[in-house]
């Protein structure tokens, strides 16, 4: 079986293809010289919502310089989950870069957290790449996966979001149609200090499996076609 990783952070990779994304102008360079070097590297740059605060003033003209080498854009989103949030600069850092994506129909991985209904509003005012959109570590609610799969989402979790009592994100993925299910890890800061990252992103898989009642082997099947048709196929 061949796994691939949806979202995660240098360093990387861990799985056959592994998707992995900037956070800040500060590290899309290594970023794209690293997938230079591993050919299992597709690299996205972003401005995070955590890093709004910290971004250059000209942090719009190099991305424009930077994204004729990204494969994706990434990681962008709303987050009002962290203390002093600036929602307003937030939205006006998605709106202007989700163009960006949608002008290029690249892929694009969305954070998203305590602010599902601002990025429904967004995505109903805003064209989107004709892909459609990638929520990585969906922290909606499974009745608003519905929602999101109106504008073409893919859905992806890691293994963490599916351990001990967790209910909504289990939830979740019982509710993602099977065409846009994708696995994650978010490593490294989703790992322990000693956890292997090819291990976790197995675990990931193994639980889904489970969830969703299908043998591993089937499900790494159908998340190897969806991650080819939403990250690979022009």
């Amino acid at each position: 079986m061949k796994f691939y990783d949806a979202h995660c952070h240098l360093p990387a990779s861990f799985g056959e293809r592994s998707v992995v994304n900037g956070t800040h102008p500060s590290d899309w360079p290594e970023i794209l010289n690293t997938a230079k070097q591993h050919k299992g590297i597709l690299p996205a740059i972003g401005l995070h919502p955590w890093k709004i605060k910290d971004a250059p003033v000209d942090w719009k003209t190099t991305f424009l310089e930077q994204i004729k080498n990204a494969r994706a854009v990434g990681e962008i989103g709303l987050d009002q989950w962290i203390e002093d949030s600036d929602i307003d600069r937030q939205t006006a850092a998605f709106i202007w870069q989700l163009q960006q994506a949608a002008g290029r129909n690249l892929p694009v991985s969305i954070h998203c957290l305590k602010a599902t209904d601002t990025l429904l509003y967004i995505l109903k005012k805003h064209p989107c790449p004709k892909r459609g959109i990638h929520l990585h570590a969906y922290n909606g609610s499974a009745e608003q996966v519905a929602q999101f799969a109106e504008f073409g989402a893919y859905f992806s979790f890691h293994a963490s979001q599916l351990s001990g009592n967790a209910k909504k994100a289990p939830a979740a993925v019982q509710a993602v149609p099977e065409e846009r299910l994708l696995i994650e890890t978010d490593a490294p800061d989703t790992l322990e200090r000693t956890e292997d990252p090819s291990a976790f992103l197995r675990c990931g898989y193994e639980q889904v499996a489970k969830l969703r009642g299908v043998p591993i082997e089937q499900l790494a099947a159908q998340v190897a076609t969806n991650f080819t048709r939403y990250f690979l196929d022009d």
